[in-house]
């Protein structure tokens, strides 16, 4: 049995950079210093950057919410909005950070791997990681 083509099946090394350093840029140009980070489908880190005066625990979290939004194929945007309505088992899961600023990046619906911000208000995270994900299908030569 043959599979169906779904296009980009991984998330790339040089793609991961591009996605990281376009998230800097961008954070930097609205005054936001982040770090941000890119792992693949199985939640290992590609690719990493921090922006000079990004405090130091942004190394770490933007890390966790790139691998969480692979491990639950979801924006954390989520997962924070139900911690916020008192649902705290999320607390209890071993290597998730359920704050916004996660997101999963999806080529024509594969998932290919994930994208962590943080460093600015997590709604500003939030705001910055989709506006980069969005970026991933240009990248990857799809216009879909």
């Amino acid at each position: 049995m043959q599979m169906p083509e779904t296009g980009l099946s991984r998330l790339s090394a040089s793609q991961a950079q591009q996605l990281v350093q376009s998230a800097l840029i961008t954070g930097l140009d609205e005054g936001l210093a982040v770090s941000a980070a890119a792992v693949d489908s199985s939640g290992h880190l590609l690719a990493f950057a921090r922006a000079d005066d990004a405090f130091l625990g942004s190394i770490d979290a933007s890390i966790a919410k790139a691998r969480t939004a692979v491990y639950f194929r979801r924006d954390t945007a989520a997962m924070q909005q139900a911690l916020e309505q008192g649902k705290t088992a999320y607390l209890a899961l071993a290597d998730v950070l359920p704050l916004e600023g996660g997101v999963p990046l999806l080529v024509g619906g594969t998932l290919v791997g994930g994208l962590g911000i943080s460093g600015a208000a997590s709604a500003h995270d939030g705001v910055l990681a989709r506006a980069i994900a969005s970026l991933l299908n240009s990248l990857s030569g799809r216009t879909t």
